[in-house]
């Protein structure tokens, strides 16, 4: 009985878990040797702009990343400052409001994070800027933005690309 149970219990785990490995959309970066599955259930491809290697928003338009490679390497306080001057960049020239920063590991590497906020009064964006640098490798940055009041769910699907990544391919 308990095995009867046991391997029906294992037939409708896979039948659940299938549609989600099935929906998984392999990118290979052709700048670094880097590569991620994205979950095409949660994210739609777009056509990248400028630097950007891929470029994804959520089917809602709610959230969206960015993956920008580049061969070059960069120490990781010249990598921030470049963050943060694209980002100005961007905000027309006026500088970010930076609301924290960290370590997380991401595939077994330390990526430094920057979360900053910028916009017009009432039409702010949040981004979580994850990047990381490394002889080799080159430099990546993974950057998803949303508004500040769905940066906790943008934060729990980083994560869910985040642990995807694959080093070497």
């Amino acid at each position: 009985m308990n095995k009867t149970i046991l391997a029906a219990t294992l037939v409708a785990a896979s039948l659940v878990a299938a549609p989600a490995y099935a929906a998984c959309d392999t990118v290979n970066s052709k700048s670094v040797k880097l590569s991620a599955c994205i979950d095409e259930v949660d994210w739609e491809l777009q056509a990248p702009q400028g630097d950007q290697e891929f470029l994804y928003f959520a089917p809602d338009g709610t959230i969206g990343f960015t993956i920008i490679t580049e061969k070059e390497t960069f120490t990781p306080s010249d990598f921030r400052g470049a963050v943060l001057t694209n980002a100005a960049n961007a905000n027309g020239g006026k500088d970010v409001k930076v609301l924290r920063e960290r370590i997380e590991n991401v595939g077994d590497k330390p990526w430094n994070v920057i979360n900053y906020e910028f916009g017009e009064p009432g039409q702010e964006l949040e981004f979580q800027n994850f990047y990381y640098s490394q002889p080799g490798l080159g430099s990546v940055q993974v950057v998803f933005w949303s508004l500040p009041s769905d940066a906790t769910v943008a934060a729990y699907r980083a994560g869910k690309v985040l642990n995807t990544l694959q080093y070497g391919n």
